[in-house]
């Protein structure tokens, strides 16, 4: 009985060195992920999720499987925060059905107006608040980010990068992405520049452009519903 004590605890502190050696890389993980999303959503509740995803792929890596222990865990890691932004419900078939009627808000507006939907004209035509239409866009920046995440995850998962038809498939997106955000108004097109690129919060693109972090977060979903919008319309 001593014996399977003394192992219990020789196994805690190893597990805890363990943890404690890969803290950081858990942390830059779930900070690169909280970058870019909405400010009430808790750092710690990331961190968690995080740990989960470390230790999991301590216990399932393989060394034959060609990748470096870190390249492993960060792709466990990511995956384990994904999951857990999907179980507390941020991605659901409410938030598409959302996304949806926003999208097809600004086809109906833009094809009878002749112009580009504003922030007034889609709240109209959903006939809903200033409030409401900011609780749908933060839902819909969530839905986009962890997406991109997600996209993240599979890509290091599986290399495509020989097969030619994904290849083709993945050139064709990006070029008629390219042709889509030259038609979004300069202001949209700065914010999803500064946040994609830059790698800037809605914070920080806020005090650039000197406007609030919320009046941000409108800007960039307005942006992906109308490119949502307009590569269904073609």
């Amino acid at each position: 009985m001593q014996s399977i004590t003394m192992y219990e605890k020789n196994s805690d502190v190893v597990l805890e060195q363990f943890v404690l050696n890969h803290l950081d890389l858990v942390k830059k993980i779930a900070t690169q992920i909280k970058r870019k999303l909405p400010s009430h959503i808790e750092f710690d509740d990331l961190l968690q999720s995080g740990l989960i995803g470390l230790l999991e792929a301590r216990k399932n890596y393989n060394p034959e499987m060609g990748a470096s222990f870190e390249t492993y865990a960060t792709i466990r890691i990511r995956g384990a925060i994904i999951d857990s932004l999907r179980k507390n419900s941020w991605i659901s078939r409410d938030i598409i059905k959302k996304m949806k009627k926003v999208s097809d808000a600004i086809n109906k507006i833009e094809k009878r107006n002749k112009q580009q939907a504003t922030l007034e004209n889609i709240i109209m035509e959903l006939n809903i608040t200033h409030e409401e239409y900011f609780k749908i866009s933060q839902e819909i920046n969530m839905f986009y980010v962890a997406n991109l995440a997600d996209k993240h995850v599979e890509h290091s998962l599986a290399d495509d990068s020989n097969d030619p038809e994904r290849i083709a498939q993945k050139d064709a997106v990006k070029t008629q992405l390219k042709e889509i955000l030259k038609l979004l108004p300069e202001k949209e097109q700065l914010v999803l520049s500064l946040y994609y690129v830059e790698e800037l919060t809605f914070k920080q693109i806020g005090e650039v452009l000197e406007l609030t972090e919320a009046r941000i977060s409108q800007l960039h979903s307005i942006a992906i519903a109308r490119i949502r919008a307009k590569m269904r319309s073609e």
